[in-house]
């Protein structure tokens, strides 16, 4: 379930894979949009869906499909084949219930060290106090329509899966506008991604921290591939 109350989004991208061989400005648009919308929900609680999807190969079927549709760019293509190999591990080894475990012991409470909360405020430097980076983020959002909805969001403003999320809605807005099926600014849009990549900039850390504390099949990939379609976004 989406945290925003109001989305533009075609449809789940884990059962929408998209499959033309057009390689414009809109097709490239609507891929991103779609990459980052799984790499999203990826980083989202495990709920039974998305468990399912990860094993039933839907998953991996529309990272494939809208890698392609960027014409597999070398470096994506190979931090997908890593991220293949995990599902692979997670169908075979991982039942639902020890999956939700282990993303509770590394991302919400861990008895052991403390977990690697997934809140940007806690990698940006000096540590600041979330309140004023919740108002921030909160102001970009509201600036291209969007707001959290109070009933379903259950994460703050600067959760990396509100975050890409956002992205996600971003790319999808342009891919609409340069399509002529939104009335908007291509170079606001644009200018948008932009700026908010600059807040993403914690993402680095983050999974420079979980790859020291982590060897997970499945999210340690999903990490990197996150940080090598960031690199491919830019």
């Amino acid at each position: 379930m989406s945290p925003f109350s109001h989305t533009i989004g075609t449809g789940n991208p884990v059962i929408h894979a998209m499959t033309t061989a057009r390689h414009n400005a809109a097709d490239e648009s609507a891929a991103l949009a779609a990459l980052f919308d799984l790499v999203s929900m990826g980083f989202a609680y495990p709920g039974q869906d998305l468990y399912r999807a990860l094993n039933d190969g839907r998953y991996l079927e529309a990272a494939e499909s809208n890698v392609a549709l960027l014409g597999d760019p070398p470096a994506l293509v190979e931090a997908l084949k890593a991220l293949a190999a995990g599902l692979k591990t997670l169908a075979n080894d991982y039942s639902h219930r020890q999956l939700e475990t282990e993303y509770n012991a590394l991302f919400e409470l861990s008895r052991d060290e403390a977990p690697l909360h997934l809140n940007a405020h806690l990698y940006m430097e000096g540590r600041p106090d979330p309140v004023p980076v919740y108002r921030r983020l909160q102001k970009i959002y509201r600036e291209f329509a969007l707001e959290l909805n109070a009933e379903k969001a259950t994460e703050s403003p600067d959760h990396l899966a509100v975050e890409l999320e956002f992205v996600a809605y971003l790319f999808d807005l342009l891919q609409l506008t340069l399509c002529g099926e939104r009335e908007d600014s291509v170079e606001r849009i644009r200018h948008g991604l932009a700026a908010f990549f600059e807040e993403l900039g914690w993402v680095e850390a983050f999974i420079d921290a979980l790859g020291q504390r982590s060897t997970h099949p499945f999210y340690l990939p999903l990490a990197q591939f996150l940080r090598t379609l960031l690199r491919q976004s830019h």
